[in-house]
């Protein structure tokens, strides 16, 4: 009875409008107790999303995280099953309840068959981190300490090591901004302007003046690349850009299979790398042939988040309508009229509404909205 009951309160939190904040651990834990629920009934998209509603109010809920490990487990998408187990065990270590540490112990021994090498691989992690650690206290200048931090960032230390156990990065100084120029420069020169906005190298820009019209009225601040218009609201753009500078809102577009690939990103302000993971420079989607791969915030330190490609998803048709929505933490991804993520999460706020064409692609419809 006490199970059903904690049941239908998760449910109706669930119902009830986003936007809550805070580490709420209690509230957190009766939603977590609701997805269990749902997913002993095989609702598992329903408790996956009762799950990221309990992260959102405590990023560190345990039980949310071990519900999560396990929903994924089932799919068989082993890498994120794992992350989500070994953050669930270690979260179920600081609290000596019985049950958690039972429940620690089924996520150590899910961790284990997924890979029987994550207890050695843990261990190795937290000798790297110590002399990392070692390092920095030894070495106070800007450089080390961003190799440092990039390191830390890159092997996502933070999902193995105990926090006491991190090295403590110093934040580098901001470097000194260049005196700005009294002369005013043209609308075509692009030197001193971010990296973001320059114009590919070997892609002369050339935007017709019809089209930069009706994209500044869709929304967009600075067009790159070769833009040919085919018919009102949609474009053949090869090497091209298209940015806004918002930090709420909506983005979205509708992209024709070509021989390139498009990237519909907000809060596109990261850096791009590739390892163990791979992690996109925006939240959204990159549509690239027959898939698309989804780019989703990702706790990588402490309660900093980034990008990463959490999966791809298939495509059918030969067009493919995005809509990303964000307002603060609270992101929606969609795909074909699917949603295919949702979560809230204190992510960072800097970076544009980005469409990055790469090759020759068609695109309709673009439009950015928000402030």
């Amino acid at each position: 009875m006490l199970s059903l009951r904690l049941s239908v309160i998760a449910l109706l939190l669930f119902l009830a409008p986003t936007g809550l904040h805070g580490a709420d651990k209690d509230l957190a834990a009766a939603l977590a107790s609701g997805a269990a629920k749902l997913a002993s009934e095989s609702k598992n998209e329903k408790a996956k999303e009762m799950c990221f509603k309990a992260l959102a109010n405590d990023e560190d809920c345990a039980e949310a995280l071990f519900e999560l490990g396990k929903l994924y487990e089932k799919e068989g998408q082993s890498i994120a099953a794992a992350d989500f187990l070994v953050r669930a065990s270690r979260e179920f270590a600081k609290d000596d309840k019985p049950a958690f540490v039972s429940k620690r112990a089924d996520a150590d021994g899910r961790v284990r068959r997924l890979n029987p090498y994550a207890t050695r691989f843990s261990a190795v992690m937290t000798d790297y981190a110590t002399e990392l650690g070692a390092i920095t206290r030894k070495s106070s200048d800007n450089f080390t300490q961003e190799e440092a931090g990039d390191r830390v960032a890159t092997l996502k230390l933070a999902d193995f090591v105990a926090p006491e156990k991190l090295p403590q990065i110093s934040k580098p100084a901001p470097p000194k901004a260049p005196e700005k120029s009294t002369t005013r420069r043209s609308m075509d020169d692009e030197e001193g302007l971010p990296a973001r906005f320059r114009t590919k190298k070997d892609a002369p820009t050339n935007v017709p003046v019809d089209v930069e019209k009706a994209m500044k009225t869709a929304g967009f601040e600075k067009l790159t690349g070769n833009w040919k218009k085919i018919k009102d609201h949609v474009y053949e753009v090869t090497d091209g850009k298209c940015e806004t500078v918002k930090t709420n809102g909506a983005l979205q577009v509708v992209v024709h299979k070509g021989n390139g690939s498009v990237k519909v990103l907000v809060r596109n302000n990261n850096r791009e790398m590739s390892g163990f993971y791979t992690y996109g420079t925006g939240y959204g989607f990159n549509i690239d042939g027959g898939s698309g791969k989804m780019f989703t915030p990702y706790n990588y330190t402490g309660t900093n988040y980034r990008p990463w490609m959490e999966r791809e998803v298939a495509l059918t048709g030969d067009k493919a309508l995005v809509l990303l929505t964000i307002n603060e933490g609270n992101l929606e991804m969609h795909l074909n009229s699917k949603r295919e993520h949702r979560s809230n999460y204190k992510i960072s706020k800097e970076g544009p509404f980005t469409i990055d064409i790469e090759g020759t692609m068609t695109i309709e419809s673009p439009m950015a909205k928000g402030q």
